[in-house]
């Protein structure tokens, strides 16, 4: 062989050797670093890498009465308090200093929870905040689904740790400022719903400025 064709041999190979080293790189940008091999599913027939986990039983608690006996009780403080009624010897849980939720005591959490929220301090107009919660939500949750969308409240439900959740969420402008000031919500199970509807209609007629 002359020394052309040693030269072309050479400059061949080494285009071969940096150009598989740029599509190794490009393809394989955060390699495994254990160097054990994945498998790649076949493009069809395919195995979900993700499958969807299996719908677990509701908790057998009775469902959410709709008689219950409400008590008037504040969130917020300041300017921005105001006075709404909850159910009477429900537990009452702050997770901070402008929101609290109510449980029936000796329920396990995934039963039904309702939860008011002063949002004054986002300064967001009611349709703005109705939209910016529908985004979160169908971004958060597994399976989501509308059931219902008005001017100011929104009705879904969604998978949640396997459970179907259902929900009720509604804003109201409690002092006339033009701005959502009040977000209550109340989540249950399928079979809570009409004490569900029954809990939202006694906060909302309830609630109030301090």
């Amino acid at each position: 062989m002359g020394l052309r064709g040693l030269v072309a041999i050479v400059a061949l190979l080494a285009a071969g050797i940096v150009g598989g080293f740029v599509a190794a790189s490009y393809l394989a940008a955060d390699p495994d670093s254990t160097g054990i091999p994945t498998p790649v599913a076949a493009p069809s027939p395919s195995i979900p890498g993700n499958p969807t986990a299996a719908l677990q039983d509701d908790p057998t608690e009775p469902a959410l009465p709709t008689d219950l006996v409400m008590e008037d009780v504040m969130v917020g403080s300041g300017r921005n308090a105001f006075v709404f009624p909850a159910p009477v010897d429900w537990s009452r849980f702050e997770s901070g200093s402008n929101e609290v939720k109510y449980k029936m005591s000796g329920y396990p959490g995934n039963t039904f929870v309702l939860r008011v929220e002063q949002v004054k301090s986002q300064h967001e107009a009611i349709p703005d905040i109705v939209e910016d919660t529908l985004a979160e939500l169908d971004r958060d949750f597994d399976d989501f689904k509308l059931t219902r969308r008005t001017y100011d409240s929104l009705e879904f439900n969604y998978l949640y740790e396997g459970y179907r959740r259902f929900g009720f969420l509604t804003w109201m402008d409690v002092s006339d400022s033009d701005q959502a000031e009040a977000e209550i919500a109340v989540t249950g199970r399928e079979k809570d719903l009409t004490g569900m509807s029954e809990l939202l209609a006694k906060v909302i007629r309830g609630i109030r400025t301090n």
